[in-house]
């Protein structure tokens, strides 16, 4: 799996259409969508934009369904935060179509272009000046009584808690095979390298390099001081079985959609590779993000001579 510390610069084959998905409730978005239109005018690229966007967007850019709108296109451009990022990567699914993310939000750890160099992004996409960083997802499937009764996949995490109910959850987790220990707590995380930076980093876990292949699992809170953050190699068979605290806990993909779970369910999480293509600049840094989003550095602090 490759990115863009470890990806020499290369030129793509040509822009033709892209195409353009966002969250409407962003006050920059019209004015990122109208710098997008002005550049590929001047170019002759064509810009289509998802259905949820219509009403938001000038009348020029044809508004089409999700799944007409991925056919058509050879780029993405997601428009808002990081939750923008993670539908966009939903709705691609596995059509393998390149996403870049634009940053509208606040942190926009997978937004990585601010709109202040959108322009400059938009010309280096056109011209192909730019290269694809693959990113793995996180799957899990969930068996009831030896029947699997549902499925889950994420760019950034999968996440088993109580949801709104204050409780603590009865966990057991294994690790191909063998048990870590049945623990209380309430709950537990299993992240893709790419999502270390979300729940996972305020959960206490580690920060990933987006390349290592790897699955991040954290447990949130635990009555233990004995279980810790783990990173397990990319084939570990990583299992979760829910004991008499379980019912009413629910597993939920990338903080957007859940599955209500129950006693003695047992869950089987994995890594699945090539999943979602990232488009990358040859200035993208994983490196330069970290410093820029978590203040790396900071502000330097001047001392003094003492009287």
């Amino acid at each position: 799996m490759s990115g863009p510390d470890q990806t020499s610069f290369s030129t793509q084959g040509p822009i033709k259409r892209i195409g353009l998905f966002g969250n409407p409730l962003k006050t920059d978005l019209p004015d990122a969508v109208q710098i997008i239109a002005d550049l590929c005018d001047k170019t002759g690229v064509e810009v289509l934009a998802s259905e949820d966007l219509a009403g938001g967007i000038p009348a020029s850019i044809q508004v089409l369904s999700n799944p007409d709108l991925i056919e058509k296109v050879d780029v993405v451009i997601a428009l808002g935060g990081d939750g923008t990022m993670l539908r966009a990567s939903r709705v691609l699914g596995l059509s393998g179509v390149p996403l870049l993310g634009v940053n509208l939000g606040s942190l926009g750890y997978l937004t990585d272009v601010p709109l202040e160099e959108l322009s400059s992004a938009v010309e280096q996409l056109v011209a192909g000046k730019y290269h694809i960083d693959t990113r793995s997802r996180v799957y899990c499937s969930v068996w009831r009584q030896g029947t699997k009764i549902a499925t889950a996949g994420a760019l950034n995490d999968l996440v088993v808690n109580m949801g709104p109910l204050p409780r603590a959850l009865d966990m057991e987790l294994q690790m191909d095979g063998d048990s870590l220990g049945r623990f209380l707590g309430d709950g537990i995380i299993v992240s893709t390298p790419t999502g270390s930076t979300a729940y996972n980093l305020s959960a206490g876990g580690p920060i990933c390099q987006s390349t290592v292949d790897c699955l991040l699992v954290a447990p949130i809170c635990p009555h233990s001081l004995g279980m810790r953050p783990l990173i397990v190699a990319s084939g570990t068979k990583i299992e979760l079985i829910l004991h008499e605290t379980g019912e009413g806990a629910v597993l939920t993909a990338d903080g957007q959609r859940t599955n209500t779970l129950a006693n003695g369910d047992r869950l089987a999480f994995r890594e699945a590779h090539r999943e979602v293509n990232l488009v990358k600049f040859p200035e993208s840094s994983f490196y330069r993000v970290m410093r820029h989003k978590l203040n790396w550095g900071g502000t330097r602090r001047r001392f003094g001579k003492e009287s």
